[in-house]
């Protein structure tokens, strides 16, 4: 006679929880207060959040700016939208999305430059999807990067980054959050999201005043010049 088969039922499946921390200050040293410009009629950070909206939920996304008084008006300006901020230090970005996440806890950080305002919602969509692919630590689109400037992510796994000593990072770790990562590339399980064909030398991204003229120039029909199709 065979034994009693006994059923032990699973644990229900929990999706990652994935928040977007957008990258903002007043301070850049070749376009001050950039990321309050006005780009086709609003600030240059509310076409970033717009666009980051169409991709995770609003109540998702926090914008993390510094706690200098420089960045004032744009926690001020950011607040008035009902939109999350949290405050931390100005060049140690690192330190800066660690403490964030322990103020608003998830699994992912979807990593967001405010000199973004053309971002696609599409390749967002591709980045998040890959959380649920396979175990990495680190979802990007420029390793190498093959979208335009202006239309790449990074999404980051907390474990991950919280597993990473603040204090053994250089000056330029710390500013650029996932800089080591890609450097000790053999340490971690990197994923990258690819465009079908390279448009790496193309740019959305606003680094200047010359930069926000060109973009905000750009017709529907030119921008289609700056678009693909995916491949992972």
């Amino acid at each position: 006679m065979g034994g009693r088969v006994y059923s032990v039922p699973l644990p229900p499946y929990q999706m990652p929880t994935i928040k977007a921390f957008i990258q903002a200050r007043m301070s850049s040293s070749r376009f001050p207060g950039k990321v309050l410009a006005s780009f086709r009629g609003e600030p240059l950070i509310r076409h970033v959040v717009r666009e980051v909206s169409r991709a995770i939920p609003f109540s998702d996304i926090v914008v993390t700016t510094s706690s200098e008084p420089s960045d004032d008006p744009v926690a001020t300006y950011v607040g008035s939208l009902d939109i999350n901020v949290f405050r931390g230090p100005l060049d140690n970005v690192f330190d800066r999305f660690s403490r964030c996440v322990a103020l608003y806890p998830c699994d992912w950080i979807l990593r967001i430059s405010a000199d973004s305002p053309l971002l696609d919602p599409d390749i967002l969509r591709l980045v998040i999807e890959e959380a649920g692919n396979g175990d990495y630590d680190l979802i990007s689109t420029i390793y190498p990067r093959t979208f335009p400037r202006g239309r790449n992510a990074e999404l980051i796994k907390v474990a991950t980054l919280l597993s990473i000593r603040v204090d053994e990072l250089s000056a330029e770790d710390q500013e650029h959050v996932t800089q080591c990562f890609y450097r000790d590339a053999k340490n971690y399980r990197i994923r990258n999201v690819r465009s079908s064909h390279d448009l790496s030398g193309l740019s959305l991204a606003v680094d200047t005043i010359e930069d926000l003229r060109r973009v905000e120039s750009l017709s529907a029909e030119e921008l289609k010049g700056y678009s693909a199709s995916y491949a992972s």
